[in-house]
């Protein structure tokens, strides 16, 4: 029971730093719930917009080596008696 109402504080914690940080208080939740969830909705995808490049160039090197690993596993697992 301690236990879960540590773990429930830090997620309060937590989530609370996060809305804090991106200028979500609670009056605007409560009083503006549709705003807010537009706000939220912009927010990620401003987020998206700018994390896309960096997905990009990291898919450039990421997903073939995941193929060669995957083929690699599969001729291992394929040949065995």
């Amino acid at each position: 029971m301690v236990g879960w109402i540590v773990r429930t504080l830090l997620l309060c914690f937590v989530v609370g730093l996060v809305l804090s940080f991106l200028d979500i208080n609670p009056a605007s939740i409560l009083t503006n719930s549709w705003g807010t969830i537009q706000d939220i909705a912009r927010l990620a995808a401003d987020f998206f917009h700018w994390a896309l490049p960096y997905i990009l160039i990291g898919a450039v090197i990421v997903v073939p080596l995941s193929v060669i690993g995957a083929v690699m596993r599969w001729t291992r697992t394929r040949h065995r008696p």
